[in-house]
């Protein structure tokens, strides 16, 4: 199996890092079951800005084995998760590390 180092963001000073195992594995263009076993899951990254009252979510959604699914940003506010304030999803890791970034930057603006 290949080893995918954790992929590297800029996060604001005023976020707490709650949860960080969101690799540049990019099962679009990489894909191995065993890659996505180990790699894939709903709970990849969560960032919280405790003085907004928001929650940025990143996980994987769908079926490991058949490579049919993609990653899924949620940002919450008030830790009402029935109702996002923002979904963003792609298939591509780099696409949606691109779209995780300018939620950060935008949220810390």
């Amino acid at each position: 199996m290949n080893t995918f180092k954790l992929q590297t963001l800029d996060f604001p000073s005023n976020c707490k890092i709650n949860k960080h195992d969101f690799s540049i594995y990019n099962p679009d263009v990489q894909f191995s079951e065993q890659n996505n076993l180990y790699y894939l899951n709903e709970d990849l990254l969560q960032v919280e800005f405790e003085d907004l009252n928001l929650v940025v979510d990143l996980g994987w959604y769908g079926e490991i084995s058949s490579n049919k699914g993609e990653f899924k940003i949620y940002v919450i506010k008030d830790k009402n998760w029935e109702s996002p304030l923002k979904i963003e999803s792609s298939k591509s890791q780099i696409e949606i590390s691109s779209k995780l970034q300018k939620i950060l930057e935008t949220i810390n603006s």
